[in-house]
């Protein structure tokens, strides 16, 4: 079984809650307390969002 990495936040390095409604997802850090947008997610998290080409 392979365990899968949390998503980190990029302000305080703690992970993220995933939210997911309507087909799109949001990142809502409980440690800030408020969403976080998803292309600074994919910024600090870059091994876990591959590109797609």
């Amino acid at each position: 079984m392979s365990e899968q990495q949390p998503i980190l936040c990029p302000d305080c390095g703690k992970p993220v809650e995933v939210l997911m409604a309507c087909g799109a997802k949001s990142y809502f850090c409980n440690h800030c307390n408020e969403l976080k947008s998803s292309q600074r997610i994919r910024g600090a998290n870059p091994d876990l969002f591959e590109e797609k080409q």
